[in-house]
């Protein structure tokens, strides 16, 4: 008799793989989800975390601490501060004593993981949890982070190749990792936790012929990160190298089960680089840069859980250590020249069998001169059928404040004891936020959720120029009560107590100087029949741009409900500190440049300064190649011609521009004007049409 399927059953068949594809494709999102709000980016791929491993250049969002956009400056300043090439782990299992199953990579390239339908390991869910901010200031689950990505993959029944299909690991992975960005005090870490379950019943039970692993033996994981400190810093110390950081300085904490580092000197150059010390960077002050610590932070990966081992040991690192990589071309990393899976397997019990391995901060043939692998090792683990591990794990970049980066009066040594400082107080924080949801002894739930004291929130806000006074130079930041009404997630209290307004002169990543604090409802301030506060900024400079943010601010609480048991270190009791909201969460990344009201004549119209000297008296990048012309009304068209009449520029001036107008010299058709004498007509409706001219000088 021969085998068929009717064709009602093969629509059947077609009809349930179809909405089995569509459930994925609707669960998953993107191939990179990124945390972007608070000072701290990253991005979360497939399988791994970071982007796309290539070579150790930069490919996008890894660990920028403080995180910015490129495209926000309008000057080439060594690119984004990023501190991660690409992360993970790599995990390997026996399915018998004797037996090794598979080692897979889950950290450099995780090419086995994927959602398209034949891959080995299925991805079926990569979304971010909270949409649009739907949990920022934790309104709709304060037992999680304010953003939340959630993956998941596992062993994929389809998966058809040959040689390869009883090489596959019988587990699905959930990761969840969580970032609080909305704190001025907690955003600097991001939390994940893995649950990887043996999943082999629910594969024997959609095919029962399918050869599958059973118990799985000897489970390792090896946490594999390319760290370095940092992209922007390397690339400007030393631009005509090959990427990634060799000055990066790596350590070992075993009390905190932590790999961290900072940028150190590289043992290949005569000049100090602690802290990426760089004089072509930073303010520039008459015409000149006033230097810049390009690399001021400290970054780690830390254990904060882990399943009990086949050692009944909780949260136990088995082994530890560094896998130096080459400086040239180097698309493997620790696994360089490691061709059996045996072998392989090695590295996951022990890294000290990684290529070129280091086991001591204070080796001198590769630490400070390569680029390096970061590693530590956990289990072994035996999984039975339908049983789970968990490992959570955190990372980490903290450090100074950015005001003392760019000031170089400031020295090494003072960067290294307050940035170890600050760095090792958030990676306290990680654990303790962590250690509310599990406790660290037995791995059991607590009910408490992820959590920690939090600030309340800010609302948006807006910058404006002053226009009931004319000739007056400030900038008005209004913002409403709309936040005043939400309450603290932990005890349900409306405890805003005021708000803080922050300036910066230099760049969207600051340095921030506080310029104003309102209490709220302070009638000095507040419109109560609007619900409307306003805060007139009278101490800038026409013409110069500033960043603006605003924050929201508690006094504190007697205590912390949620577990009194807590100590916190800036109280040394149970006493919450008064808490501030992120700066990061809620500025202005378009600078905004001080006027004041435009004009209604057109005599008092200038061009400042005239003659124009390239580069002479501007404090942002970029702002050195703007030329301004001032006392401008509104609206009106400014034209700019050469000597000879040809028109280079034509400038639109807005209704509600204001007095000022900037010009950055580049023509309608992209390029830079030359260095010469230049006429400008400036037509405004009903009051006629004012010509002048000016110089440049490059």
């Amino acid at each position: 008799m021969k085998n068929f399927i009717s064709k009602s059953n093969l629509i059947l068949i077609i009809t349930s793989s179809l909405i089995f594809v569509l459930n994925i494709s609707a669960q998953v999102e993107s191939p990179t989800l990124m945390f972007n709000r608070g000072m701290l980016w990253n991005s979360v791929f497939f399988g791994k975390i970071g982007p796309n491993f290539n070579n150790w250049a930069r490919r996008g969002i890894g660990l920028d601490w403080p995180g910015f956009d490129e495209s926000w400056i309008t000057e080439n300043i060594g690119g984004a501060p990023s501190h991660l090439i690409t992360g993970g782990f790599w995990i390997g299992a026996k399915k018998s004593p004797d037996s090794i199953l598979a080692v897979e990579d889950w950290s450099m390239y995780a090419s086995t993981v994927s959602n398209e339908p034949g891959a080995k390991y299925i991805v079926t869910k990569h979304t971010l949890l909270f949409k649009d901010g739907a949990n920022y200031w934790l309104k709709t689950d304060p037992l999680q982070g304010e953003e939340v990505i959630e993956t998941v993959w596992e062993y994929n029944i389809n998966y058809t190749k040959a040689d390869d299909i009883e090489h596959q690991l019988p587990i699905r992975i959930k990761r969840t990792a969580h970032q609080w960005s909305g704190s001025k005090r907690d955003e600097n870490y991001i939390i994940y936790e893995y649950t990887i379950k043996n999943i082999s019943p629910e594969i024997k039970a959609k095919d029962s012929s399918r050869a599958v692993a059973d118990t799985l033996y000897g489970f390792h994981l090896l946490l594999n990160y390319a760290l370095q400190i940092n992209s922007r810093s390397w690339a400007v110390l030393f631009p005509s190298l090959t990427p990634g950081a060799r000055n990066s300085w790596f350590f070992y904490d075993p009390s905190r089960r932590m790999i961290w580092g900072r940028a150190g000197d590289y043992r290949e150059t005569v000049a100090n680089e602690e802290y990426g010390l760089s004089l072509s960077q930073g303010p520039i002050v008459s015409g000149k840069s006033s230097g810049e610590y390009l690399a001021p932070g400290f970054v780690g990966v830390k254990l904060l859980y882990s399943t009990p081992d086949t050692f009944k040991s909780t949260n136990r690192v088995a082994k530890f250590g560094w896998s130096a990589a080459s400086n040239s071309i180097d698309l493997s990393g620790p696994f360089t020249g490691i061709g059996t899976l045996e072998a392989k397997y090695k590295v996951l019990q022990d890294p000290a069998n990684a290529a070129s391995f280091v086991q001591s901060s204070g080796d001198t043939v590769f630490m400070r001169r390569n680029r390096m692998w970061s590693l530590m090792s956990l289990g072994p683990w035996t999984i039975l059928p339908n049983d789970s591990i968990v490992v959570a794990i955190a990372e980490i970049v903290d450090g100074v404040d950015y005001k003392i980066a760019v000031d170089t009066s400031y020295k090494q040594s003072y960067l290294g004891s307050q940035g170890s400082k600050i760095f090792y107080s958030t990676v306290d924080k990680a654990q303790f936020t962590y250690d509310q949801y599990r406790n660290p002894a037995n791995g059991q739930l607590t009910g408490k959720g992820l959590n920690h004291p939090d600030p309340p929130a800010a609302p948006k806000f807006e910058v404006d120029f002053y226009k009931e006074r004319e000739k007056f130079v400030a900038n008005v930041i209004t913002w409403n009560n709309s936040t005043e009404s939400l309450t603290d997630p932990d005890d349900a209290t409306s405890d805003l107590y005021g708000y803080k307004i922050w300036r910066s002169w230099y760049l969207p990543i600051g340095p921030w100087d506080s310029i104003g604090t309102v209490v709220k409802g302070d009638p000095n301030y507040y419109d109560a029949v609007n619900g409307k506060y306003t805060f007139v900024d009278s101490t800038v400079q026409i013409g110069a741009n500033y960043y603006y943010a605003l924050t929201a601010f508690d006094t504190g609480k007697s205590s912390w409900a949620v577990n009194t048991s807590a100590r916190f270190p800036e109280t040394n009791s149970n006493r919450v500190p008064s808490l501030e909201s992120s700066i990061f969460a809620n500025r202005t990344i378009v600078s905004f440049k001080a006027t004041i009201p435009p004009f209604n004549k057109l005599s008092e119209i200038l061009v400042v300064p005239n003659p124009f000297v390239i580069g002479e008296g501007f404090s942002q990048p970029g702002a050195g190649d703007e030329i301004q012309f001032v006392n401008i009304p509104n609206p009106c068209t400014i034209r700019i011609y050469t000597v000879r009449g040809d028109l280079v520029k034509t400038i639109k001036v807005d209704e509600g521009t204001g007095a000022i107008v900037a010009w950055n010299q580049v023509t309608d058709f992209g390029q830079f004007v030359e260095s010469g004498i230049y006429i400008f007509h400036v037509d405004a409706p009903g009051l006629g049409t004012k010509v002048g001219k000016f110089a440049i000088v490059r």
